[in-house]
């Protein structure tokens, strides 16, 4: 965790793959921790931090730490989730999704997560692995659509889901 000479002006963070920004595929999990998704089985990264004050005037990027994923021979994708539909509208464009799991030829239905796109964009929130249902923000006062997408432990990620269209309004 960074520290900032000023008080209550630190930190946002972001996350560099092969000495490049990532800006897709990516779900924070907390300030200080996020899941990246889509990476290849049997291939290397190299991955480090940035940090920067609020006022974005001063940054400072950690170590890198090389990795290599581990090699896999599942090369299919879960099925399609099905049956996406709005469970809760809590107003101020917050929705919760629910939808039918996925299955897959090599993992549990415990072990496929989930992907939520709204208007052809990853959430960059987190969806429990396992899971039939999540939170999501959507734009207010408009029109938002909702697809969901299983990815298995291997990395393979399904088709999207059918779309859903809901109209959200502002708080």
């Amino acid at each position: 965790m960074s520290t900032d000479n000023r008080p209550s002006n630190c930190c946002n963070y972001g996350i560099n793959m092969n000495g490049a920004p990532i800006t897709q595929n990516i779900n924070w999990l907390s300030q200080t921790s996020a899941t990246i998704r889509h990476l290849q089985p049997g291939a290397g990264y190299s991955f480090s931090v940035t940090a920067s004050d609020f006022s974005g005037g001063n940054a400072a990027a950690s170590n890198v730490v090389n990795v290599v994923t581990p090699p896999s021979s599942d090369s299919l994708p879960p099925t399609v989730p099905t049956n996406l539909h709005l469970v809760s509208d809590n107003s101020c464009a917050e929705v919760w999704l629910g939808w039918t799991e996925a299955s897959d030829n090599n993992d549990s239905e415990a072990s496929i997560e989930y992907e939520i796109y709204v208007n052809g964009v990853l959430s960059p929130l987190p969806v429990s692995t396992g899971v039939d249902f999540d939170f999501v923000y959507g734009t207010a006062f408009g029109d938002n659509y909702f697809t969901i997408r299983a990815v298995d432990k291997s990395g393979n990620s399904s088709a999207p889901s059918t779309p859903i269209k809901l109209f959200l309004w502002p708080c």
